[in-house]
């Protein structure tokens, strides 16, 4: 805005009035333009909606080669482990296990039932 624009809108907010009637026609609809509210009213989770979209941020190189670096770390020191140990795999300790087959079923039946109530009746309530 430059010095005669500011003297201008000065003037007007003092005391209504310009030296030119078209200037004072053009701040009087901006200033009653800026004094009216919007006619749309946001949905409730705008501001959500907003920070997600800020928040969203590519996951740095570096991180990636951490991961990398760590997981072949592991790998490495469990072959090395395997190799010096003479280890042999075996699933004798989980052998008691084998008397509640039912009691896994249920379990497995009742874990996809909690799901499909979760995904068909819950989650469709709070993104309404």
């Amino acid at each position: 805005m430059n010095s005669a624009e500011e003297e201008l809108q000065n003037e007007f907010e003092r005391s209504g009035k310009s030296g030119s009637e078209i200037d004072m026609h053009s701040y009087k609809i901006v200033f009653d333009a800026l004094k009216k509210e919007p006619d749309f009213n946001l949905s409730y989770n705008f501001a959500d909606k907003v920070i997600a979209k800020i928040e969203v941020k590519k996951e740095d190189s570096k991180d990636s080669f951490w991961i990398v670096m760590g997981v072949l770390s592991f790998v490495i020191a469990a072959i090395i482990s395997i190799v010096l140990t003479d280890f042999k795999l075996n699933f004798g300790a989980f052998r008691f296990l084998s008397g509640y087959a039912g009691l896994f079923a249920f379990g497995i039946v009742f874990i996809l039932v909690l799901h499909w109530i979760d995904k068909k009746l819950i989650r469709p309530l709070h993104t309404s």
